[in-house]
């Protein structure tokens, strides 16, 4: 019987309520052939499902004291190596800097022991800290490492420090949209080794029947609050369809730092009968407000440090509803939704066309109809978990084949 493939699988935080879809790929990726062993660097649960995660208490970077000395006199070259990177030039943020001492500092500390019995793959999901453990990692126990590289690890301040680096020493790229894939492509990434892989979800959500009289019509978003989601945008669309005595009621789910100033901009707005904020939520919970809602808006957009989102799984989620999505095209979002097809693509900067097309979908039933038809269609081919799941199984599987026969 074939030895079962150990991938090691670093997390920022694991589980985490707003990374439900990190869980659903954990779940997915489970196998008879495949062994996976999580990896929690900051905070998270100790077990998931009966399963055992490694988290990394922050007393353990004491143990730093005797193992860059021990990494001195074993791994000189790479401990070198490692700490000219931290001199070689700047980071995009403090944020991002400290999440590369991180991820540094837990290679340095387990190296030792994860070394005594590796892993055939280290997996960090994210650019940031938890691919900085693999890339480090890998050098010192001489296993290779794959990576996520996502929109917000691509784009945010012009993308992770050493995002190149570690791009180019990658066995694997996995993203979950073509727009972050073209951008990879772009940097000169080799193409064979990026490989695009969906998100998705387990279990499909009963698909709930239209509403026949939207009157007033159900508006919901869900998302951090924060610049790159265009929550102010957003209000001023509200804002349209009061003017034009539009009856609706319209929530907002999500937290972040944008709260205070967007429930101010709503008050001044004079909409606090018609928006309401729900702050964050579990996320059973979330999915009795898409099964409320008629349509679903995303108004995501570019932020000012470049950030933007990749397809947010929300959208995903809100079509297997029967919930129509009005979006955006920032980001990968007309992956999922194609203008006049399963939704509508609209403009950032025009709230009319915004209340011109919410308008008509309060009385056009047959239009309604047809979007979620094929948004649940989409959802059903192309957001499956398992199925994604067991492409991005298949990926690390053929990458680590043919990395031990081409070594």
């Amino acid at each position: 019987m074939m030895k079962p493939l150990r991938i090691l699988y670093i997390c920022t935080t694991f589980p985490k309520l707003s990374e439900q879809f990190i869980q659903r790929e954990v779940d997915g990726l489970r196998s008879d052939d495949f062994e996976l062993e999580v990896v929690s660097l900051w905070g998270g649960e100790k077990s998931y499902k009966g399963d055992h995660i490694h988290t990394f208490p922050k007393w353990e970077l004491i143990a730093l004291l005797w193992m860059v000395p021990w990494a001195v006199l074993q791994k000189p070259k790479i401990l070198f190596a490692a700490i000219g990177k931290l001199l070689s030039g700047r980071p995009p943020s403090v944020v991002n800097f400290f999440e590369t001492l991180l991820g540094m500092g837990f290679a340095f500390i387990r190296w030792v022991s994860l070394g005594r019995d590796p892993p055939d793959l280290i997996h960090g999901i994210w650019a940031t800290s938890p691919v900085s453990a693999a890339f480090f990692l890998s050098d010192l126990i001489e296993v290779p490492f794959s990576m996520g590289a996502h929109a917000f690890d691509v784009f945010e301040d012009g993308g992770d420090w050493h995002l190149k680096d570690k791009l180019s020493k990658a066995l694997l790229v996995h993203t979950s949209s073509q727009s972050t894939q073209r951008q990879l492509m772009d940097w000169g990434v080799e193409t064979s080794k990026v490989k695009v892989v969906r998100r998705g979800l387990t279990d499909y959500p009963d698909f709930k029947p239209l509403r026949s009289n939207r009157r007033p019509i159900r508006i919901l978003s869900v998302g951090r609050l924060v610049e790159k989601k265009g929550f102010f945008y957003q209000i001023d669309i509200f804002k349209a369809l009061k003017r034009q005595g539009v009856a609706f009621n319209a929530r907002i789910i999500g937290s972040g730092s944008l709260d205070v100033s967007l429930r101010d901009y709503r008050d001044t707005s004079g909409l606090r009968n018609e928006l309401e904020f729900w702050g964050k939520l579990a996320h059973k919970d979330v999915q009795k407000q898409f099964v409320w809602a008629d349509v679903f808006l995303f108004t995501g957009r570019v932020s000012s440090r470049g950030d933007r989102d990749g397809l947010p799984n929300v959208i995903g989620e809100a079509m297997a509803h029967g919930v129509v999505v009005l979006t955006t095209d920032v980001g990968a979002t007309t992956e999922a939704v194609e203008h006049e097809i399963s939704g509508l693509v609209l403009p950032g900067n025009d709230e009319h066309v915004w209340f011109d097309s919410i308008q008509k979908l309060v009385e056009d039933n047959v239009t309604m109809e047809r979007f979620r038809t094929n948004g649940r269609q989409w959802v059903e081919e192309h957001f499956n978990a398992h199925k994604n799941s067991g492409k991005l199984r298949k990926a690390f599987q053929l990458a680590v084949h043919m990395q031990s026969h081409s070594g």
